[in-house]
Order: C-alpha cells, then structure tokens, then sequence
C-alpha cells in the first residue's frame, strides 16, 4: 500500500497526502522518500500548466514525524550517508520545482517532517493544540540534516534559527507563526481554501539576500557570542550542538547552499557513530515506551479520569493543579483556609503569567486554565471528581486522617492518590475502607518544568486503579514510571545515597564547591550540595530518616543535614542553605554553613575521587533496585533518573553508565571504596553476579 495519495484538484493544481498504513505516524523512510520524489516527477511531467502543489497529511494528530529513528539506528556509517543523500535529493527536488507549493500542516511536523516544510514555498498550519513544529534533532545526538540547518537560517535570520536548532526547540503553531516558522494559522477545515490562496502568491523569495554586511554580522558579532552560550551550556558535553553551530554559522557566512548541505551530511555521519547519539536515541525511545506503557494484565481502556481535587495549595499542590488546569482537567484546589488557598492561586496565576512571557500560552488560554480551577477554603462536595490528588506536608499521621476523610466523601469508583516523594502508600492505604484505590502519583518539582511522574503501587493498589494513574499521567503528558512501594520509591530511593554522600563529604572537610563543580563536570545540571538547597534541608532530612530507617546497614542521615535544619538553613526557599542566594544575583559559598562543621581533614578528597565516588553510589543503589523489582527493567529506572533528576542524559541513566564503565570495573571501584571509605560502598549482591558472569544490564 502507498504511503502518500495523489490528488488532482483542479486544472493545474495538485495534492500530495501522507497516510503511512497501519500506523498512526507518518515517517520518512527510504521507501516514502522514493515515492515522493515519483509522485514529484509524475506531476511535472503532466506539463507547463502546473499551478501549484499542496502537501498535507490524513493522520488526525501528525502531520510527518521526521525520519525513521528506528532503521537509522540499525544502520552502518555508509547507510546512513546514503539515507541523508537520498532525503537531500529528493527535498531538493522539491525545493527546486517552478512552480509554487506550500505544505497544510496539521498535527506535528518535527525533523524531517518540519525540513519537507522548509523545502516548500509556503507553510500553513492549523490552530489545533496537536500541531507543533520543529527541529528537535541535537536531543537526539544528530543535527538536521535535510536542509533545516541550511534554510532556516535563511527564513528566520541566524540568530532566530540558532535558538530552535541549538535547542531543540518544538513550537506550537501559533508561536511558530510569531517568529516567521509558518506564514498563517487557520481551523484544520479552512487550510486547503488557505493553501489555494497562498499557492496564488507563486514562487517565495527566500530569505535574506546574500551580502557582504551579512557575512560580517555573521563572523563578527553572532559567531563569537554563539560559541561562548554553547560551551557554556554544554560543558562539551553535547557535540551535535557544537556541529549544528558551526554547520549553521559556515553555511550562512557563505551563502552557498550546495556547502552547507555537504556540511550537514558530514556533520550527522559523524555524529551517529558517536557514544553521545546511540545515549540519546536510546533515551528517545525509552520515551516513547513510556508513552504507550500499561499496566500488565490489566484493559487498555480504563475509565479515564475528567475532574480532579488537589488537597495542599503549596508549592507541589498549587504547581500540580495549574498543570492540570493547562491540560484541560478541571480541578478543585482545597486547603484548610482561605489565605492558604488564596497563596496556592496566586502561585497558579503566576505561573499562567509566566508562562504567556514565555509564549506558552496566549492571554486566552491563561484566563481559561485559570478558570478551570476551583479554589475551595471549606469543605466542598467531592462526588463529582475521578481522582484526588493529595498535597499536603510530609507527615504520614496528617496524611492518615487526610484519607480516612477523603475515604467517606469520594465516589466508590475514585481514586485516591498522594504525591508523598517517600511515605509508605500499603501503609496510608491501611487507614481507608478501600485500600485498592490508593496509589501513589509522585510529581517532580517543579511540575511544569519536570516530565517524570512515579506511579507508586502499593502492596494493595488493584491494577486497575495503576493503569487509571498510568493513562492519565500519559493524558497530561507526563512520562509515567511504575514502582513498587519500597521506602524512597525510586528516584529518592537512588539519590539520596549520593546527596547524603555528597554532605558527608562537605562535613568531613572537602570544598563544597568542588564537590558540587566535580558533579556539573561529569553532566548534572547542579551540584548535589545545591540541590539540597533547592529541596530544602529540611525536606532531605525526612527522606534521609525514612530512608536510614528503612535501611540502617547503608544509609545513615549525614551530620550536615540536622546542623542545617537546626540553624534555620534551609536553602533557596529561605535565602541560604549551603549557598547564599541574591534575587537575580549568583549564589555564594556560605561560610555560616562552613562554620558548622568539625575541623577539616589534612587532605579532602580530589575531584576524579569525588565524582567517582558519588557516582558509584548511585549505579549501586539503581542495581538493587533492580534486584528488589521496584521497577520492571534497567531502561526505566534510567529514564527515570534523567528525566526525574537530570542525570546526565548523554550518558544514558546509571545502568547505562555502568555498561559503559564495564560491571568489573564498577565493582572492583566500589570494594576499593568500600574498604576505604565505608561499607556503605559495598556492592550490591546483583552487580557482584554480573561481574563474575559477564553480564550488561542492557543487550543492545
């Protein structure tokens, strides 16, 4: 079966319409790439009265996904040199046609999808919230390489163009429509009468005009300031940002576009046979998972969740509730009075605010998320909502009584859910009538910023009641995790070893500045020391006692932690924690916090031992969790450490980590250490058995 229909309209005028079989994605692979350069052909050779050509697509939410990430991935260096020739060809086929051609965009036309557009004389797109556009390629470890590096710059202006394709940027259409990505945004049912009419303007002129001021803007002023934001950025770490820089920079100082599409092919070449691309692919895909994951042996269609109550109008509860307000979830936000709730409304507005400067969401879409949310500062009937989502402090008695009252007052089919980030959910669940619709829905802060959202089963949760909490996580476009209910869960569970490790190290004398700077090196996006002041001491405290609680063998709450809470330093929330924190000004060293601790040691660890160390710690605590089944496999306890704590994603997880350091090594690293620094280092039983069998946690 085809994978795009040709239509003739009218006299002269023609539509292209991609509607990949048995799929609900449309992707360029070597096949749709032939049939579209024949379809091309076949239409020119119809004569000289051609008045034009539309390309859309049949799928109700993409328009074309870009290239087959999953043949790309399987092929060798030559493979891939001729793929990206071959998509090269067949868009400058497209791109070189005299007659005009615009591309009705609806649904979500990324990569390759988005360059098919470039190649074309106009774009259109629809207002539908699916419609999205970009080139998200350097997430992927790759640049665009069909042209999108050669023809943006030349739509948008250099610098417009460096910000999407440096960062991977996807919009949605009409934030694409304000810098110049399209050229009008209409209702799905009005694009083809547009498209007509655009197709009446004839040929575009294309962009900016080469000239000598323009290559001396280009080398003087923008070239010097780009390369200075991406190493600071990037830390070298992230080489297909590097490549698509210059890729961008040389073919746009030239003007010659034969140049830069060489440049192109040569630059993805080779980065797809580098480490960093083969971490984010295989990160991408294990997005993708977690996108369509359910529950096993439980119905794919579950009765969905419509309304919501968020109990807690802090910062989680308040952040929880205007993300489901912007996701179209009606929801009451409940607290225990008026001023709390009225500061749990007045975080949402601001966060609405902040997202309409950033071109988020227009004034409209604003006030109708912000309507969506109903505060309540009294008891108010809940028989309407499908789920609840509790807020309130770290304190399981508060928690209990919580749910014994929410128990009495939700329909029988609602659930019950908290957002604890380490409390028992079996344990929680033993204080209501129905224990088996008690789940844990943990949400990473801040919640419009972080992906990740752990499903927690407690040892009574139906599977039922998981799959609901996995599907509507997925409706809200989070990345759903299912964990078993263990102390810490998942996430905590692995970060707390290396941020009590990482006080440990502090209290005992090392440089907290050399702690946090050995972690950025190695890819974190902050320090541990500073990540405990974005948490708060007091938050990591209770954590830290859960967790040392649970297992006394290992964990240990670090001294720093009570001598932070018991001085008032709590961190960011308060203005000083380890660092000191200025509004609008960077953080510094605290010397009252250095003052706390006991003498320093002669000699504190060096930078190459301090990461190693903390780093050992984390792959260690991911290995038992493995081993104890919190979690089905190695691929998600890893997506959930980069997406729920920024791990360095272009090393793909812990476990990923841990493959490339070689297992022998690992555990050879953490018995040194564990004879020298603590027992606490000894590694696990699982790592141990892969040691002595040769075996990765990954088969790929």
């Amino acid at each position: 079966m085809p994978n795009i229909l040709r239509e003739t309209l009218e006299d002269g005028l023609y539509l292209l319409r991609f509607d990949r079989p048995d799929s609900s994605v449309n992707i360029f692979d070597l096949e749709t790439l032939a049939e579209l350069e024949s379809h091309l052909d076949a239409i020119v050779s119809t004569g000289p009265a051609i008045r034009g050509l539309i390309l859309t697509s049949a799928k109700p939410s993409i328009f074309l996904a870009g290239a087959d990430l999953h043949a790309i991935r399987k092929m060798n260096t030559e493979e891939v040199k001729t793929f990206i020739q071959r998509g090269q060809d067949v868009f400058n086929k497209l791109a070189g046609l005299t007659f005009p051609t615009v591309t009705a965009v609806h649904g979500a036309a990324l990569g390759g999808g988005y360059e098919v557009c470039l190649a074309c004389d106009w774009r259109i797109a629809s207002t539908d919230p699916a419609t999205k556009l970009g080139l998200p390629e350097t997430k992927l470890g790759i640049i665009p390489a069909w042209g999108g590096c050669t023809r943006l710059p030349r739509l948008l202006s250099v610098p417009v163009a460096l910000d999407i394709i440096l960062g991977g940027k996807v919009l949605p259409a009409k934030q694409a429509l304000r810098i110049g990505m399209v050229d009008e945004v209409m209702p799905r049912e009005h694009m083809l009468v547009a498209a007509r009419r655009w197709l009446e303007r004839g040929k575009h002129p294309h962009g900016i005009a080469h000239s000598a001021p323009v290559n001396m803007v280009v080398d003087a002023v923008i070239a010097p300031s780009a390369r200075h934001d991406v190493r600071r950025k990037t830390h070298g770490h992230f080489p297909a940002v590097e490549k698509a820089l210059e890729v961008v920079l040389k073919g746009s100082s030239s003007w010659n576009e034969k140049d830069s599409l060489e440049r192109e092919r040569e630059a993805i070449v080779e980065l797809i046979a580098g480490d960093t691309t083969r971490q984010l692919m295989n990160l991408f895909f294990l997005q993708e998972k977690a996108k369509k994951f359910s529950v096993p042996n439980t119905p794919r269609e579950v009765t969905p969740v419509s309304r919501a109550a968020v109990i807690g109008a802090g910062v989680m509860g308040a952040g929880i509730a205007q993300w489901l307000s912007s996701r179209g979830v009606p929801v009451i936000l409940r607290d225990v009075d008026a001023e709390r709730v009225a500061g749990g409304m007045g975080k949402i507005a601001g966060l609405y605010a902040a997202g309409v400067r950033s071109r988020t969401f227009t004034e409209r879409e604003a006030r109708t998320g912000l309507d969506r949310v109903s505060p309540a500062a009294a008891v108010v009937p809940l028989t309407r909502v499908d789920l609840v989502i509790e807020a309130a402090v770290e304190k399981m008695d508060i928690k209990k009584v919580i749910f014994q009252d929410l128990d009495q007052r939700v329909r029988e089919d609602a659930i019950l859910a908290t957002n604890t980030s380490a409390l028992s959910i079996t344990e929680l669940a033993s204080a209501t009538r129905h224990p088996a619709r008690v789940v844990g829905l943990h949400f990473f802060n801040p919640v419009h910023k972080m992906q990740l959202v752990e499903v927690v089963a407690g040892r009574a949760t139906a599977p039922e009641v998981a799959q609901r909490a996995v599907q509507f996580a997925q409706r809200i476009g989070k990345l759903p995790v299912l964990v078993k209910d263990s102390p810490g869960f998942l996430v905590n569970r692995i970060l707390l070893p290396y941020m009590a490790e990482a006080g440990a190290l502090f209290w005992a004398g090392a440089d907290m500045t050399a702690v946090d700077h050995a972690m950025l090196d190695f890819g974190m996006p902050m320090g541990p020391l500073r990540l405990v002041d974005e948490v708060g001491a007091d938050v990591a405290l209770d954590v830290a006692a859960t967790l040392a609680a649970a297992f006394p063998d290992r964990l240990r709450v670090p001294d720093v932690l009570p001598a932070l809470e018991g001085t008032g330093l709590l961190g960011r929330k308060v203005g000083k924690g380890f660092y000191k924190y200025r509004k609008g000004g960077e953080a510094s060293p605290n010397k009252t916090a250095i003052k706390l601790r006991p003498p320093r040691l002669p000699k504190p660890p060096a930078h190459d031992e301090i990461e190693s160390r903390l780093v050992l710690l984390m792959i260690n605590e991911a290995s038992r969790c493995l081993e104890e089944g919190i979690v089905a496999s190695a691929g998600e306890i890893d997506l959930a450490m980069v997406m729920g704590t920024g791990f360095a994603p272009f090393r793909g997880g812990p476990l990923r980590t841990a493959d490339t350091m070689a297992i022998t090594k690992v555990v050879e690293d953490l018995t040194r250490y564990a004879e020298t620094a603590g027992p606490h280092y000894a590694p696990s039983a699982l790592l141990q058995d892969m040691a002595k069998t040769g075996k990765r946690f990954y088969d790929d």
